[in-house]
């Protein structure tokens, strides 16, 4: 139910985005006539069900056929979010000219527009597929010495299925053993919450052995492609899955909170339930979202490792997302004796770009408070 009221949504945003796209057009390129209004009514419309059609096409069939397909029409709705920029860039420049009483020439404002959009979408792709790793300290009182300047690391937001596949999730896992961690924590949405051919996931997982394990708590995106199947994808893997459960590390109390779509959630009750759970021993939480922190500061957390926000993925979203998550969009916060770090995420949702922020890996060296 939750994936058909989200696909709903997801389509009657894109169906305004294609209406505002053929005003903008017809405006700025002065079509007048009748014809030319329909013909590009016509094409406008022609991509907005392509996007409609290869959405449904992926989740009935995984080829690479309706892979590719779904991955240009997820570029053009990337291309169409930044021509939207650059409308509002060419409105900015037009304000200014009245202002001051210039004006760039109709030839320099459709390079901008076209040209423009296309430059920040390409670069997008090139950052999605880029990934890049963010370096944190992070303090935690009584950290056991086990622990003291080891690197564990951090990643959340693969979105495996048609368009993250082993090619990328080899090189992800590639990069990580690169930096000799510890540990890794991946704080869900691992998989993008569509079937597909995961045939291959076994063999880049199998490469995944840091010294003290590999830990996995549930997004949302997991669960839309249904938890036993996940738990099925990811049994006889090194990944240990923390599904509202805690296990103690080397003296570290490591627990993973699964995503709920209960809004009564509490979650200082599901840390405070965990058998053994003790407040004042050194923990650490793998919680998809970043939100309900007091609860998680009051339940005796000290890191809390976080995804989801893929810090807006597409400028200016990283705004919103600051601004939905109370200031916690994206990076390393820190309050007292607690910690919490949002990674902006290895994959991407949607349009496979990111213009605000890089594909990243976190590397976290853990000191002794």
């Amino acid at each position: 139910m939750m994936q058909l009221i989200f696909f709903a949504v997801s389509i009657l945003v894109l169906l305004a985005g294609h209406a505002a796209f053929w005003y903008v057009l017809v405006d700025f390129f002065n079509i007048s006539l009748l014809s030319g209004r329909l013909t590009a009514a016509l094409i406008i419309a022609g991509l907005f069900i392509s996007t409609v059609i290869a959405s449904y096409l992926i989740h009935k069939w995984d080829n690479l056929v309706t892979r590719w397909y779904y991955m240009v029409t997820g570029f053009w709705i990337g291309l169409l979010f930044n021509l939207g920029i650059m409308t509002a860039i060419i409105l900015a420049i037009k304000l200014v000219g009245w202002s001051f009483e210039f004006g760039l020439p109709s030839f320099w404002l459709k390079i901008i527009f076209w040209g423009g959009a296309l430059f920040i979408s390409f670069l997008g792709v090139y950052r999605a597929w880029r990934p890049t790793v963010t370096n944190y300290e992070v303090a935690i009182k009584d950290l056991p010495p086990s622990w003291e300047n080891k690197t564990i690391v951090h990643i959340s937001d693969v979105h495996l299925g048609p368009v993250y596949r082993k090619h990328f999730f080899s090189r992800l896992v590639t990069q990580i053993n690169s930096l000799h961690p510890e540990a890794v924590f991946i704080t869900g949405d691992l998989f993008d919450g569509m079937e597909a051919d995961f045939s291959w996931l076994h063999n880049p997982l199998q490469k995944l052995l840091p010294p003290r394990g590999v830990y996995y708590s549930f997004g949302n995106h997991d669960l839309y492609l249904g938890f036993n199947h996940a738990i099925n994808l990811l049994s006889g893997s090194p990944v240990n899955i923390l599904d509202n459960k805690m296990m103690v590390v080397d003296g570290l109390q490591v627990i993973g909170i699964s995503y709920s779509f209960n809004v009564a959630f509490d979650l200082e009750k599901a840390i405070l339930s965990q058998v053994g759970y003790d407040q004042a021993k050194p923990s650490l939480l793998l919680f998809h979202v970043p939100k309900n922190i007091k609860l998680a500061q009051e339940a005796g957390i000290d890191l809390q490792l976080s995804g989801h926000t893929h810090d807006g993925q597409l400028f200016p979203l990283n705004l919103l997302a600051k601004w939905m998550h109370q200031g916690h969009g994206y990076g390393l916060f820190t309050e007292d004796d607690f910690s919490l770090v949002v990674n902006g995420g290895a994959g991407t949702w949607g349009p496979p770009m990111r213009t605000a922020a890089r594909s990243e890996i976190v590397s976290i060296t853990l000191k002794k408070k």
